[in-house]
């Protein structure tokens, strides 16, 4: 777990995409701690896992919900941050979990906003590979005969943007990913619940190979709810090739959450 002193800002809770591990995001999470945020993130459960059929995205979205319930506990509110296939287990992990909810039923903290990272949003029911074109796995990801997953070409696929020797470090972290977790469906969306109306952040990601960016557009328009929207030239990877920015703009997203905070207030 990566994580920062206590503070008046909320915490970010970052959860990995698929094959991704904590090491692989800490430029990116340094920078918000230099900002004063507050991080967590821990690898999901499906990655690196020693039984690759019993996971799935639901488990992940368990953990991920055990995680964010225990800050809420004691008394922190949470952003959550989600990169890749972080977006289906994360998307789910927090419905209920808003702090407008959190509050109505007296309870502290609470979630204040969701930001997708070119990743997946996934409705009720559907799977990341669910999502890919003809709902088939892509040419680059190879499955194992132990039920993992592993990217043949990731410098291509993660990291084109990334310089050497940081792409190299960032490939060596890679672990197996299971199989049965990209296509198992994704519990109901918090995404979609009315409570995070002008609380959902987008951030597109023009030169990503592994979500291609008119994909990453086509989820947000037919989620049939309003996202706020920052772009990046980037790859798959804006947290290796520019922290610096990411951190920047989803400093952005959540002034602007907290704007909506006030706003609901005063209403």
């Amino acid at each position: 777990m990566t994580s920062s002193q206590s503070s008046p800002l909320p915490t970010i809770l970052l959860v990995p995409g698929a094959w991704h591990s904590p090491g692989h995001y800490s430029a990116f999470l340094s920078a918000l701690n230099a900002a004063g945020y507050p991080t967590i993130c821990e690898r999901n459960p499906s990655c690196d896992t020693a039984s690759p059929y019993t996971t799935s995205t639901e488990s992940d979205a368990a953990a991920i919900r055990k995680l964010i319930l225990a800050q809420l506990e004691a008394g922190h509110d949470i952003v959550l941050a989600v990169h890749s296939y972080g977006g289906c287990p994360g998307g789910a992990a927090v419905h209920g979990l808003s702090k407008q909810e959190r509050k109505a039923a007296g309870q502290p903290g609470g979630v204040v906003g969701l930001i997708f990272i070119c990743a997946f949003i996934a409705h009720d029911g559907q799977s990341l590979i669910g999502n890919l074109p003809d709902a088939k796995p892509v040419d680059w990801m190879i499955l194992h005969p132990d039920g993992n997953f592993f990217p043949a070409n990731p410098k291509a696929a993660f990291y084109a943007d990334v310089p050497s020797p940081a792409d190299s470090v960032a490939i060596s972290q890679l672990r197996l990913q299971s199989a049965t977790a990209l296509d198992s469906p994704s519990p109901p969306p918090a995404w979609a619940d009315a409570v995070f109306d002008g609380r959902r952040g987008y951030v597109f990601c023009t030169e990503d190979q592994a979500i291609p960016l008119a994909a990453q557009q086509a989820m947000v328009q037919n989620s049939g709810v309003e996202w706020a929207v920052r772009t990046m030239r980037a790859a798959h990877s804006p947290f290796l090739s520019d922290p610096g920015l990411l951190a920047a703009l989803v400093a952005e997203f959540v002034r602007d959450f907290e704007g909506a905070e006030r706003q609901g207030q005063a209403d």
